[in-house]
């Protein structure tokens, strides 16, 4: 929604000269004032650079971004386990091709198994809280290490990837 500059003097720290000055700078709304940050508001002639912090959290709040920000770490955390389930579930389509002639059938069966107890403590990380957030961050980082790189390794040490990256997940979810 684009404001006036008159409008920007419902920020504390801001008068009617420096509400001109970021209109004539180009930002005509709270969210582009938000969106500029440190750097953007110290361009703008006449911004005390001690009240940078304040005005930019202001405009958040008013842009109505407060929530979004929130809202931010775990919708990137679904996303990342949504790309580490992909990535899972490519890496066992890639070996089931790979090996077809080599994979017994009980062998198969564990590398399924595998993958289903992988995607299964996957899901349970969807429902993670925020104190949690940064552990599970750091466990799905590691748990992503251990399956990289595994797309031409052998079928034993697909399994031991997949192995210790399902532990990896486990111990995060205890």
């Amino acid at each position: 929604m684009v404001q006036s500059a008159a409008d920007f003097r419902r920020l504390k720290g801001v008068g009617a000269i420096l509400g001109k000055r970021l209109y004539d700078a180009g930002y005509d709304s709270f969210a582009k004032i938000a969106q500029a940050g440190e750097e953007g508001l110290k361009k703008v002639r006449g911004v005390n650079r001690r009240h940078i912090g304040s005005i930019l959290e202001q405009a958040r709040e008013l842009a109505g971004l407060e929530q979004d920000q929130r809202q931010a770490p775990a919708q990137l955390m679904q996303q990342r386990v949504v790309g580490m389930r992909e990535k899972v579930e490519i890496l066992a389509q890639t070996t089931r091709d790979r090996f077809t002639g080599e994979i017994s059938e009980k062998c198969g069966r564990k590398l399924g198994a595998d993958l289903e107890r992988i995607e299964n403590a996957l899901s349970q990380m969807h429902d993670f809280g925020n104190k949690r957030s940064k552990r599970f961050v750091k466990i799905l980082t590691k748990a992503e290490k251990k399956v990289t790189g595994l797309e031409e390794a052998s079928l034993k040490k697909v399994r031991k990837g997949f192995k210790k990256a399902r532990k990896a997940i486990l111990k995060a979810l205890a």
